[in-house]
């Protein structure tokens, strides 16, 4: 054995150990979803490859832990082979034991290789630097150990220029040369093609309850977010349709494919139509709770609205500004003065309500001539505070939907009001509504009064 093949077994053999001993050293882990769209060929035939070849692995002692068995039994082999003076059975297998962790441990690089080179969105893809580590990091000992072994039964140089002179292998390397330009003749004669304009896309996403079909739906569907830019329709709807042929794999999405792939789409409609029964049920469910709560006044309101409402920030609010008033709702920090008491807060023009984003609000709110009695029982939190209405309009809607149903609450026009905000929790794993009673009233005082703390 060589001085040369000595010093590539000893970083072959240094770089598994290193390997296998960072496998069984590392703790569970996982990293943030990735949401970024390209076209990554090697990350998806890698996931599908993976998926195969690990189940095979095991069952194969010599392939775990980074293929550190491996290794070492292909440094045994030839170094035993090598003393005996049969070399070439210790290349042979320690040719096939490298290749075989190349097989399953060298596909992960080499695909995040390629996907470099055609797009380098697919980083993002591949779920950025912490993505990156988590499939590859051990995977990279065993493909360098396994190139240093096959560097380590290297052939000479010279026993290789003896086969490059030989007539079969210029015969042979002749034709396998004209093969493979004959085989890529119909591509390159196809390389280009018509792609569908993102023109052509616009407001044609339906309503979200049924699956969209067809090739201008795939299209649209699959250059979503900049995903196939200057890939031909032909090529992509090709790659649709391959992927459409091995559903249901486990590597195949559903929703991707489903515009052109009837068993896909079947499934996503399936899912769509139980989470449209799901959302129903509960929106009837709610609505129940809604209309079984009822607020027993101590004296009579002049009006009494209810309605079931939800916000996408945990905010109702009412802006009125007067005629020369054009000042900007969303800069005077009327949030973070609601945060003080977190429940509510008002400036003149402006009143915010805070409540949960995540739940369906039962929402009462009621007008009085005169001041109403304070109650607390049943409620979390009580605050009340001072509010100058200059335009003679209290609107309580989510301002990001820019509606509402209550009516206007400043039944005495412009002027001063006392608002007093009642709030209930929901039934936090029952996912029930929350509930807000609103009861305002004519008063000149600004002092926010906290009747109730929440716990």
């Amino acid at each position: 054995m060589s001085w040369r093949s000595r010093l590539w077994w000893a970083a072959a053999l240094v770089t598994s150990a290193a390997g296998a001993g960072y496998v069984l050293s590392r703790s569970a882990r996982g990293f943030g979803m990735f949401s970024a769209f390209a076209f990554c060929p090697g990350r998806e035939v890698s996931f599908e490859a993976r998926y195969l070849l690990w189940s095979v692995a095991e069952w194969v002692p010599l392939l775990w832990y980074g293929g550190a068995p491996a290794v070492a039994l292909a440094f045994l082999a030839h170094w035993s082979s090598s003393r005996r003076g049969r070399p070439r059975i210790g290349r042979v297998t320690s040719r096939g034991l490298a290749a075989s962790v190349l097989v399953l441990y060298g596909m992960g690089p080499l695909a995040f290789a390629v996907d470099m080179a055609v797009d380098r969105e697919c980083f993002e893809v591949w779920g950025g630097i912490g993505g990156v580590m988590f499939f590859l990091d051990t995977d990279i000992a065993p493909t360098l150990a396994a190139l240093c072994v096959l560097a380590a039964v290297r052939i000479p140089k010279y026993r290789v220029r003896r086969v490059l002179r030989t007539r079969w292998f210029r015969r042979g390397a002749v034709s396998v040369a004209a093969l493979g330009l004959l085989s890529f003749l119909p591509i390159s004669d196809l390389g280009s093609g018509p792609i569908t304009p993102r023109s052509r896309c616009e407001g044609d996403h339906g309503d979200g309850t049924k699956v969209l079909t067809g090739e201008r739906a795939f299209l649209c569907s699959a250059r979503d977010g900049g995903r196939f830019d200057g890939v031909a329709d032909y090529a992509v709807l090709a790659y649709g349709r391959a992927r459409c042929e091995a559903y249901p794999h486990p590597g195949v999405d559903a929703w991707t494919i489903a515009p052109i792939c009837p068993a896909a789409a079947a499934d996503v409609q399936r899912e769509l139509d139980a989470e449209e029964a799901g959302y129903q049920a509960e929106e009837t469910e709610n609505q129940k709770v809604c209309d079984s709560s009822r607020h027993r006044p101590l004296i009579k309101p002049l009006r009494v609205a209810r309605e079931r409402t939800w916000t996408d920030y945990g905010v109702l609010e009412s802006f009125e500004a007067a005629a020369d008033d054009d000042s900007d709702p969303f800069e005077d920090d009327l949030l973070n003065l609601a945060q003080d008491n977190d429940l509510v807060a008002s400036l003149p023009g402006h009143l915010m309500i805070l409540s949960h984003s995540d739940y369906d609000i039962c929402v009462i709110a009621e007008t009085y001539r005169s001041r109403p009695p304070v109650e607390v029982k049943d409620w979390d939190h009580v605050v009340e505070v001072g509010y100058e209405s200059p335009a003679g309009r209290i609107e309580l809607m989510d301002p990001m939907a820019g509606e509402g149903d209550l009516p206007n609450l400043a039944f005495h026009g412009k002027g001063h009001y006392r608002v007093r905000v009642h709030y209930r929790e929901p039934e936090w794993e029952e996912f029930t509504p929350q509930h807000i009673l609103i009861m305002v009233y004519p008063g000149r005082s600004d002092r926010v009064v906290e009747y109730r703390r929440r716990s």
